[in-house]
């Protein structure tokens, strides 16, 4: 029986009155769970010993797992004080999508493709928590765990340069600690050991840590070939994921990381499949952000097989169909005018051999598909707190939205693009879904 390794303490292992007992329960394979789940009436007929007998150890049994877990887990009142704060992001609609701001008590994950601005985001947030109380910070200093090159101080001094009232308030770079792990064991005695270290000798000056990235190294060294490995992994990123919570309560503290993404393909399967909603695939959709016209599409692509034509799911991209009807316009008039003789003609097609990146060409029909994913899956998410997107899309510019394209002389098709920029919650303990369009600046983040 595993009581030995469930409660090994426990007087029962030691009590004469049910060695017979134990034994019959050892012999048939009986475990604790059993005890606890099953009427005496079943597991009498299981040991084949007396319903008295087993009845009165059931009863001492369910009485020493609430002696000991009842302490462990005792009710304890909260105060105001002891609760969760929010800091801002030095942008007052980024507050209000996110509650208040940046919550401590918790992980907050900012996840996104390259050159989304998550790094951008992390360093605005390094100098916001500086503000005072009264300003809408925490008055405290940060922590800066790098993890693919050193701390961009020359961005910094920039964003404080473009903000004079941070530095009339004592925002600096001198309140910043930082360090970089070039390794997954570097980055491993940083949270574990070095980590606590400081915060306990900081006592309470220190209201943020922030990693970037949490994943750089861990989906590189980290090993997934085999089952024993994969149990492994999940285990690593819970006691991670655990020991940054820890600190966060202990400290009363933010901690905010970078995730990088992967790709989640669609299936390939011809038979159909149909996903119910405790499937992980099912609820991915909604826990990484991905738009309900893209969640829809998989869930059909699963239901129906490859083969089934699901596109219609998927709108149209207006802005593509724009410029594809301004240039046709554009490669029409030129043809016409014999007058018009300088240099090579912009055609349709030269155009669409250019496409951004994540749109679907079939049959002239350009639809976004979210096929993106953040690292370390639900193990990892199970512990945040708060998720925010970043995403980098293309709009048409201005000259196309105005009409103007014809008055263009150029020969790149890139700039009838505008880059779109959206910062989006995906979940949160504190506010609901949400998200707005944002810029990056020589300030930081701010929102359009």
């Amino acid at each position: 029986m595993d009581l030995y390794d469930e409660l090994p303490e426990s007087k029962l292992l030691y009590d004469e009155e049910y060695v017979y007992l134990l034994d019959a329960v050892q012999q048939n394979n009986v475990c604790v769970v059993d005890f606890l789940t099953l009427t005496p009436k079943e597991l009498a007929r299981l040991v084949q010993r007396s319903i008295n007998e087993v009845f009165r150890f059931q009863q001492l049994l369910v009485h020493a797992y609430n002696e000991k877990y009842l302490e462990i887990c005792e009710k304890s009142s909260i105060s105001a004080d002891e609760g969760p704060k929010c800091f801002s992001t030095a942008d007052v609609a980024i507050d209000e999508l996110l509650g208040g701001g940046i919550f401590t008590h918790g992980i907050t994950e900012i996840f996104g493709e390259s050159s989304t601005g998550k790094s951008q985001l992390l360093m605005q947030l390094a100098l916001s928590v500086q503000l005072s109380e009264a300003t809408g910070g925490q008055g405290g200093k940060c922590v800066y765990i790098t993890t693919e090159g050193d701390l961009p101080t020359q961005r910094l001094e920039s964003m404080l340069s473009a903000r004079p009232d941070f530095e009339k308030l004592g925002i600096s770079q001198s309140k910043i600690f930082t360090v970089s792990c070039n390794d997954l064991i570097n980055q491993e005695h940083i949270i574990n050991v070095q980590l606590p270290i400081l915060l306990e000798r900081s006592k309470g000056s220190i209201k943020l840590v922030i990693i970037d990235s949490i994943s750089h190294h861990l989906r590189v060294e980290l090993q997934n070939k085999s089952f024993r490995e994969s149990q492994h992994n999940k285990n690593y990123l819970d006691k991670m994921a655990e020991k940054l919570q820890t600190l966060a309560h202990d400290y009363s503290l933010a901690v905010v990381v970078a995730n990088q993404v992967g790709d989640k393909p669609l299936g390939n399967s011809l038979v159909p499949h149909k996903a119910y909603v405790t499937d992980y695939d099912y609820q991915l959709g909604w826990l990484v952000g991905w738009k309900n016209s893209t969640i829809l599409y998989r869930q059909m692509n699963s239901l129906l097989g490859a083969n089934a034509n699901n596109d219609e799911i998927l709108s149209d991209d207006e802005d593509y169909m724009l410029i594809e009807r301004v240039l046709k316009n554009v490669d029409d008039r030129a043809h016409k005018s014999s007058s018009q003789k300088k240099g090579p003609i912009k055609t349709e097609k030269k155009f669409f051999e250019q496409l951004p990146q994540g749109f679907i060409n079939q049959q002239k029909k350009k639809r976004k598909f979210d096929y993106r994913v953040p690292n370390l899956g639900l193990t990892w998410s199970n512990h945040v707190s708060t998720r925010i997107l970043l995403q980098k899309s293309f709009k048409a510019s201005t000259i196309i939205q105005r009409g103007e394209a014809h008055l263009y002389t150029g020969n790149d098709p890139a700039n009838f693009w505008q880059v779109r920029r959206t910062l989006k919650v995906v979940y949160s303990t504190f506010v609901k879904p949400g998200q707005m369009a944002y810029q990056i600046t020589k300030r930081g983040i701010e929102t359009v």
